[in-house]
C-alpha cells in the first residue's frame, strides 16, 4: 500500500500552511489571553489579601477595644432595680394592700442601695441584712419584722424575705 504524495500538491501545502499558522496564532492567542486574565487575576487576589489583612488588624482592635470596654464595664455595673419576694405571703395571709405596704417601706430602707457599684453592695450585703433583720415595719398599726432568707446581687437586688409578726 503506497500514501499518495500529497506533499507536491499545492492545495494541500496551502492547507497545512494554513493549518500551522493557525495553530501557531491559535496558541499565541491562548497564552496572551491566558496571560492577562491570570495578571488581573493575581492582582484581584493581592487586592483582596490586603484587604482581608486591613480587616483582619480593625476587627483584632475592635476586640480589644471591646473586651477592655467590657472590663470597664464590669466594675462599673451599677444596681438597677429592687425586686422583693415575700416567701410565706399565703400563710400569713396578709391583704394586698399591707403587703404594698411592706414591700414600699422596704424598697424605702433599701432605695441606698440603687444606682450603686455592685461590689461596693456586695461588700456591704451583711449590713443590708442586718438592717433589714434588724428593723420592725408598722403597717395598719401592727408590727411586722422580716427575715432575709435569700439576697441575690446584680443588677437587679433581688430579695426573698419571711414575714414574722413581732411582739
Amino acid at each position: 500500500m503506497r500514501i499518495p504524495p500529497f506533499h507536491r500538491e499545492i492545495s494541500w501545502q496551502r492547507f497545512f500552511a494554513g493549518f500551522f499558522l493557525g495553530l501557531i496564532f491559535g496558541w499565541l492567542f491562548f497564552l496572551f489571553h491566558f496571560g492577562t486574565v491570570h495578571e488581573k487575576l493575581i492582582l484581584q487576589i493581592g487586592n483582596q489579601s490586603t484587604e482581608i489583612e486591613k480587616n483582619e488588624k480593625t476587627i483584632e482592635i475592635l476586640r480589644e477595644d471591646q473586651d477592655e470596654q467590657n472590663r470597664d464595664n464590669e466594675q462599673l455595673l451599677t444596681v438597677q432595680d429592687i425586686h422583693i419576694n415575700f416567701i410565706n405571703q399565703e400563710e400569713v395571709k396578709l391583704s394586698e394592700l399591707t403587703l404594698h405596704e411592706l414591700r414600699g417601706s422596704l424598697e424605702s430602707e433599701l432605695e441606698e442601695v440603687r444606682s450603686r457599684n455592685i461590689e461596693t453592695v456586695f461588700a456591704s450585703h451583711d449590713f443590708i441584712i442586718k438592717s433589714v433583720e434588724n428593723k420592725t415595719f408598722i403597717v395598719n398599726d401592727k408590727r411586722y419584722k422580716l427575715k432575709v432568707r435569700q439576697l441575690l446581687l446584680y443588677t437587679t437586688v433581688e430579695i426573698h424575705v419571711e414575714i414574722v409578726l413581732a411582739e
